[in-house]
């Protein structure tokens, strides 16, 4: 189980549902499907404590109201033109 914004290197997969940490978001792709048995109910479970995690450190931040963390910051793709090494 990741710990939910605490640095950007983990991640996870339930299902073929991928999640990825970062400092400042989560990002959840992918798609899963569950079925009505215990790998189903076993799945519910790891999403709900993923979910139950990620609530619970927004309501005990207060950088959701103080500050504005932003992954572009940290991005290691710059916004600014580059020459073509290429040409």
């Amino acid at each position: 189980m990741i710990e939910p914004f605490a640095n950007n290197h983990q991640s996870m997969q339930i299902g073929e549902l991928v999640i990825e940490n970062q400092e400042d978001k989560i990002i959840i792709y992918g798609d899963i499907d569950l079925h009505f048995d215990d790998s189903g109910h076993q799945q519910a479970q790891q999403l709900h404590e993923l979910t139950t995690k990620i609530l619970q450190d927004f309501e005990n931040s207060s950088h959701n109201s103080n500050e504005q963390l932003s992954s572009i910051q940290k991005s290691d793709r710059p916004d600014n033109n580059i020459e073509n090494p290429f040409l």
